[in-house]
């Protein structure tokens, strides 16, 4: 991507990371980019072409978090991932953030969001099953019991921007992120799976806190 653009693309979504996707203007964010109206009319004749130049980054990014080959053999990777998903939420916030208002002016970009939305929730479901079967996690007590804590752990990951600026509870941190997410797995832990996480997150979790601040 040729230089102008792509501080375009990235003005734009400082932009849309601090207003909000609807309240950003072209002219604020040729002026973020240091360049005139009309020459970024020439790169995006819209805000709805910076937008979807946008989409496109983004699936460069996200699509090796949710397609990774490797199935998370230990504890130990899947809060790596978790480091992963987080650091894409900071970078894209507003794709979180404004959840509706892009359903309802991208309904095409929406679909494709629902594509993510169901392989998230399968990849962490499958990763869940997998170390039931290796021991680290216990058996379902009632069925699709998995699926829902894969799915409650997919609304952490879409909604923690929102409430953590709804709840007032000012800057977000990873720490409390992976906290969060780590506490929907807790009740499930074998006395084994339990061990591994004492030994090996909770001393990750203390050193990701450390570098918050």
């Amino acid at each position: 991507m040729k230089a102008t653009k792509l501080k375009i693309i990235q003005s734009a979504i400082q932009l849309f990371n601090q207003e909000g996707m609807t309240n950003v203007r072209l002219q604020q964010i040729a002026d973020k980019a240091s360049i005139s109206v009309g020459n970024l009319a020439y790169h995006f004749p819209n805000k709805r072409a910076i937008v979807r130049q946008i989409d496109k980054e983004l699936e460069s990014v996200i699509t090796p978090i949710l397609f990774s080959e490797h199935a998370f053999p230990h504890l130990i990777d899947f809060d790596n991932q978790l480091s992963s998903y987080y650091a894409l939420m900071k970078q894209y916030a507003f794709y979180f953030l404004d959840v509706l208002e892009f359903e309802r002016a991208y309904p095409v970009l929406h679909i494709k969001r629902k594509k993510y939305i169901q392989r998230m929730i399968q990849q962490i479901e499958q990763w869940i099953q997998q170390h039931t079967q290796k021991g680290t996690f216990n058996t379902e007590i009632q069925e699709n019991q998995y699926h829902l804590t894969a799915h409650s752990i997919w609304m952490i990951f879409t909604f923690w921007m929102t409430q953590q600026k709804v709840s007032g509870m000012g800057a977000s941190h990873e720490t409390a992120f992976k906290e969060a997410v780590w506490n929907q797995l807790l009740p499930i832990f074998t006395s084994i799976g339990l061990m591994e996480f004492e030994a090996i997150i909770l001393p990750q979790l203390k050193l990701v806190n450390l570098s918050d601040f």
